[in-house]
Order: C-alpha cells, then sequence, then structure tokens
C-alpha cells in the first residue's frame, strides 16, 4: 500500500490556495447580489471545482504535455478564448 505522507504537504497548500481571496470572491459576490444566494454558492462550487481539476491536472503532467506540444496548447489555448468570447456574448444578447 503506497503511503499518502508525501501528498499530505500538496493537499495542504491546495486547499490554502483554494480559500485565498482574489477575483474568484468577486466574482462570486457579483453572482450572489445580482442573482440570489443560490447562483452565489454554485459560482463557488464551480470555482473550487475548477481549481482542484488545475491542480490535478498541473500535478499529473498537463504542464509538461504543454510545454512539449506548441498544438495542444495553442489548440487548449483558442478553446478558452472561444468560451469567454461565447460567455461575454450570452451576457451581452441576454442568453442564461
Amino acid at each position: 500500500m503506497p503511503s499518502f505522507a508525501p501528498w499530505m504537504p500538496f493537499v495542504i497548500a491546495t486547499l490554502a490556495f483554494a480559500c485565498m481571496p482574489g477575483p474568484a470572491i468577486l466574482y462570486m459576490t457579483a453572482q450572489t447580489l445580482a442573482h440570489g444566494r443560490r447562483a452565489g454558492m454554485m459560482a463557488a462550487l464551480g470555482i473550487h471545482l475548477g481549481c482542484y481539476v488545475h491542480i490535478a491536472a498541473a500535478a499529473i503532467g498537463l504542464a509538461s504535455l504543454v510545454e512539449s506540444a506548441p498544438a495542444v496548447y495553442a489548440a487548449i489555448r483558442f478553446a478558452g478564448a472561444a468560451y469567454l468570447v461565447w460567455l461575454g456574448l450570452a451576457m451581452v444578447f441576454g442568453g442564461d
């Protein structure tokens, strides 16, 4: 059975970084004020899950894959940009 002791500092650091204030707090506050408590809680859930996925992906080597394959990095970057444009247009034109 593998030891979990080496993972404890990683887990503690991950939890500490997930709770630090930043732009995510502003987003959650805006969602709560604009749409109510449930929307704020869903924003918080989305932010935390996204952070944990990002940290896990970096830990298992996605960062090295992106570094060694520029085409993969470009595809991820353009997909993210397209998603942000789609979200912005949905906000401007009232799509929910």
